[in-house]
């Protein structure tokens, strides 16, 4: 600010408003920068987790396939309102073995019945259940995962 006569200051000079632009724009392209990355990071952890869902399915279904057996799929909600994915053999050497999947950084969304049964001679295309994997920390963040019971898993980012 400059002084007057009288020892008061009257306005800021126009560097000072400079100043304080560069400062409040610098610090804001550093939020955002910090906040893009963020969001980026989150977006491969979820495909990550996703990924490994798909194959956890396929290496079960493949399994169920090998040994001409059903399998039922049940799915287990958590008090958080997720869910977790159990796998159970129906037949085979393998009678009733049931395996669990869960997840570390993302939870699993889906609507429509709790248990679904695949038959080894069910061999069509069409999908058969869709389940969300979303962030638990950004829920915008999210990929589909299609499964059927010939064996196709596929992730997609929007249906």
């Amino acid at each position: 600010m400059r002084a007057e006569a009288g020892g008061r200051r009257r306005a800021f000079l126009l560097v000072e408003l400079i100043a304080v632009l560069v400062i409040v724009g610098s610090l804001s392209c550093i939020s955002l920068q910090t906040l893009s990355n963020s969001q980026t990071r989150e977006r491969r952890i979820i495909l990550n987790e996703a990924k490994n869902f798909c194959t956890w399915m396929k290496h079960r279904m493949a399994l169920a396939a090998r040994e001409s057996v059903e399998f039922r799929v049940m799915l287990t909600q958590n008090t958080d309102r997720s869910y977790e994915v159990t796998i159970i053999l129906l037949g085979g050497m393998k009678n009733l073995r049931h395996e669990i999947y869960s997840f570390d950084e993302a939870v699993l969304a889906y609507e429509g019945v709790r248990e679904l049964i695949f038959s080894g001679r069910w061999f069509t295309l069409t999908p058969a259940a869709t389940f969300i994997v979303k962030s638990r920390k950004m829920p915008e963040v999210r990929y589909f995962v299609t499964i059927a019971g010939t064996g196709y898993v596929d992730i997609k980012d929007k249906l």
